[in-house]
């Protein structure tokens, strides 16, 4: 990348969107939504911290850094790059303590750090350095400002609860609800279950299909369908082959068209351990397609904490059978709230929202 003027106008100062990868995940598909939006007045880059090639960005559109592709330290070699631009807009999108320390010693001026997760260490050496890290982030805000933003109530309570008391901004994601809400139907009959989203530890996509061969037993119409990629993809297709169903599960891997995938089926189940939003629920919901949860918090925010939604803690495995067993029994009422939610959320998780609150936060900086 080339070096340019860095604008002190605020409505144009450039924007530098901070990533770990260059991937089809769910951040970097809404930055592709903050090129749209800004792209015509201000100069907008993107960097991969650790990414090695880039799957999403046209570079026509956008200037793209590859941390993984330049020789040294990924930690090394993006402190340098704040450096070379720290007079402009810094959007991190979930780096963690590591990268936002990085960030301020480099003398950055009011990043924005976008909370998208609710996991901040797995192990007891994890917790140590990155509590460590978030201390050091403390002392610097004493000199430097840090814009925290969260993508939901949940995920802002979980970072002023384990990291500290930000004061903490929320910011629902924001998506193309228009897109879904032209495929929005009141669903009359059980036919297609499906699961969509990531193939990866905590989704618990094997008690979905478990779920499933449980109704399906007493169900000959019903089909499973799975829809999403990731590192468990071969071993979630293992298991659906050896299925005693086998003949009624179909697994998509990604699929493109997702709203119309929405629109065909009939029930989503979605029994993730832990999410900060949960895009895909309220993508379905907004189709008028029945949801049934995981007792996450952020998925209460999204359909408003109605019961008949909730299968409650993926722990307890028999309690969430029977529920799932309860809302299969009364779908044609399950079915009648989803549709009747889906009318108020359009506005509530659009990307028009979005974008405007993101705007007044970069004209605050």
């Amino acid at each position: 990348m080339t070096v340019n003027k860095q604008s002190t106008d605020k409505g144009s100062a450039p924007v530098h969107y901070v990533i770990w990868d260059l991937g089809p995940g769910g951040m970097e598909l809404g930055i592709l939504h903050y090129i749209d939006h800004f792209g015509p007045g201000r100069k907008l880059y993107v960097y991969g911290i650790k990414a090695r090639e880039n799957r999403v960005f046209d570079e026509n559109r956008i200037l793209v850094g590859k941390g993984g592709l330049q020789p040294g330290n990924a930690y090394l070699n993006y402190f340098k790059y704040c450096r070379k631009y720290r007079k402009a807009v810094f959007h991190l999108n979930n780096g963690g303590p590591v990268i936002l320390l990085l960030t301020l010693l480099a003398g950055v001026v009011n990043p924005v750090y976008h909370i998208h997760g609710t996991i901040y260490w797995k192990t007891p050496v994890q917790k140590i350095y990155l509590k460590a890290s978030w201390w050091a982030v403390r002392l610097l805000m004493i000199f430097r400002k840090v814009t925290f933003v969260a993508n939901s109530g949940y995920s802002a309570s979980v970072f002023q609860d384990k990291v500290f008391l930000a004061d903490t901004r929320q910011v629902y994601n924001g998506f193309d609800t228009g897109r879904f809400i032209a495929r929005r139907s009141r669903r009359k009959a059980l036919r297609k279950m499906a699961y969509i989203g990531r193939l990866q530890t905590g989704k618990n996509v094997d008690m979905v299909v478990r779920l499933f061969e449980k109704a399906a037993a007493d169900r000959p119409e019903l089909e499973l369908h799975i829809a999403g990629s990731g590192p468990l993809k071969e071993q979630i297709d293992r298991r659906c082959a050896e299925s005693p169903y086998a003949d009624r599960i179909t697994c998509h891997g990604f699929v493109s068209d997702i709203d119309v995938f929405y629109g065909e089926m009939d029930l989503f189940v979605f029994l993730s351990a832990y999410e900060s939003f949960g895009n895909v629920v309220a993508e379905a919901l907004l189709t008028g397609l029945p949801v049934l949860t995981s007792n996450v918090p952020a998925f209460r925010e999204i359909h408003g904490g109605d019961g008949a939604f909730d299968l409650g803690d993926p722990s307890d495995y028999p309690g969430v059978e029977r529920r799932f067993l309860h809302a299969l029994d009364h779908y044609p009422e399950l079915a009648d709230k989803a549709y009747e939610l889906s009318a108020e959320m359009g506005a509530r998780f659009s990307v028009a929202s979005h974008l405007s609150q993101i705007t007044a936060i970069y004209e605050k900086l």
